[in-house]
């Protein structure tokens, strides 16, 4: 059974990131930095993939659950670009005005089940509890440690629906490839996700398991 990452845990594995990495961004508030020092040139190079994860837990536990405006800007960029619900904004100010609406106590994020983090890409699907027991995925593009872009679904296909035709290469595909991701950002190998297009443009994101059957994937269409 595959572990559920829980608020704990995550600051669990926030503890260990930041045992090695300089915290810093605008205003005196946290979020992993990504950036190395002119006089740190010999130092490894921060671990991209886990400071996004990471970042992307404290989006939904810390700052929507609590209902940090100040965190949540932080941890997107000015110029964000979302996609949600079949509308686009431009720019974070667009981007909280469109949620606000949404923020309400019910709507905190239990857990996140799978992560998948790869480069500047990280895919995660988030769940909410009662009485909504809604299922989300989120894939956001990364700059600095900032969401530049980010896709979110809420309509998650039943069990063994067919998965709508897609055309042309992924608009991203990326997978967990290495076993310590698990302890830092709940990242297990072995999960992937796909963000692809049907031949009219809407964007498909499957999220499975190696090994699984295709009615055991996760398929969440605009």
């Amino acid at each position: 059974m595959t572990p559920i990452l829980k608020p704990r845990t995550v600051l669990a594995g926030l503890a260990l990131l930041l045992a090695t990495v300089a915290c810093s961004s605008p205003g005196g508030s946290s979020g992993a930095d990504t950036s190395r020092s002119g006089n740190d040139a010999d130092a490894p190079a921060v671990d991209v993939a886990v400071t996004n994860a990471i970042n992307f837990h404290m989006l939904d536990f810390v700052a929507w659950n609590n209902h940090d405006v100040d965190m949540f800007r932080r941890l997107h960029t000015a110029d964000v670009k979302v996609e949600f619900g079949g509308t686009t904004t431009n720019g974070i100010d667009a981007h909280v005005q469109a949620l606000e609406p949404m923020w309400q106590p019910n709507s905190a994020i239990t857990h996140h089940m799978p992560v998948v983090a790869e480069g500047e890409w990280t895919c995660v699907v988030g769940a909410s509890g009662p009485p909504n027991n809604m299922r989300m995925v989120t894939v956001a593009r990364w700059r600095d440690g900032a969401i530049s872009e980010e896709y979110l679904f809420s309509n998650l296909l039943e069990r063994g629906s067919a998965k709508p035709t897609t055309a042309g290469e992924p608009m991203v595909s990326i997978a967990n490839q290495r076993p310590e991701l698990k302890a830092l950002t709940g990242a297990e190998v072995g999960w992937s996700c796909r963000m692809e297009r049907t031949a009219d443009g809407r964007k498909v994101v499957s999220v499975s398991r190696s090994g699984a059957t295709a009615a055991e994937q996760m398929v969440f269409t605009q």
